[in-house]
């Protein structure tokens, strides 16, 4: 069973994928998931995910 933080981790994440497939700037998406910063996000997403958010990104 996952903690409340990595349920809230991969909430955040699942729905900013859902942002960048609607070409959202990356920016953007980060500020609403709660992230201090673009580069905390991209962090968060490359440990999650293996690559960074631009690489899902078509805008």
């Amino acid at each position: 069973m996952p903690t409340f933080s990595q349920w809230r981790e991969q909430a955040r994440l699942l729905h900013a994928l859902r942002r960048i497939a609607n070409a959202e700037r990356i920016i953007d998406i980060a500020f609403d998931c709660g992230y201090a910063s673009q580069s905390a996000f991209t962090a968060m997403f490359r440990r999650h995910f293996g690559v960074p958010p631009s690489a899902f990104y078509k805008g």
